[in-house]
């Protein structure tokens, strides 16, 4: 039976807080990667799951993070009950950085660093030959789920990285 046969239930899942999304791209060429990252105030999802239950996420270590299990990669998240997940937006990117190979020639960087500079990246890295690979899009912190009739849930991992429900500390 194809997805489309499967009758799904829709989520819009969101980051709570401000800041706490990281898109990460990866560029091969000639045995050498680039990875360029985005740092995102905001984001959100819509995720379909093969039931009626929300989405059944799973936090993993976002590669480069600080060694919690804390995060869910949004664009590898189809296991559990999840079927299909859709971005619906980002917004308001705070922060972007590009990780160099060591072996780079220097006349190359500089070219591509200045095609960032301009705000075409992806251009400059396809000029010079360098293949989109795999992206990642990794959330953190408290994750909202919201659904059909008015159904709203905030999961965070606890410390050893399971989905637990959020809940706010009132000061």
């Amino acid at each position: 039976m194809s997805t489309e046969d499967k009758k799904l239930t829709e989520w819009t899942v969101s980051t709570y807080y401000k800041k706490s999304i990281e898109e990460v791209e990866h560029f091969t060429k000639d045995g050498m990667e680039i990875v360029h990252r985005i740092g995102w105030r905001s984001g959100s999802w819509t995720v379909y799951t093969n039931n009626d239950n929300p989405p059944e996420f799973e936090f993993d270590y976002v590669p480069g993070g600080d060694g919690t299990k804390d995060s869910i990669d949004m664009y590898n998240c189809n296991y559990n009950n999840i079927e299909e997940v859709e971005m619906i937006e980002t917004w308001d990117g705070c922060y972007e950085d590009m990780e160099w190979p060591d072996d780079i020639d220097a006349d190359e960087q500089t070219a591509i660093e200045e095609a960032v500079d301009e705000g075409d990246y992806f251009s400059a890295l396809q000029d010079n030959d360098w293949l989109d690979g795999e992206t990642e899009m990794w959330i953190w912190g408290p994750i909202l789920i919201e659904g059909n009739n008015n159904f709203r849930k905030v999961i965070i991992a606890d410390e050893e990285g399971k989905v637990v429900e959020f809940e706010e500390e009132i000061l």
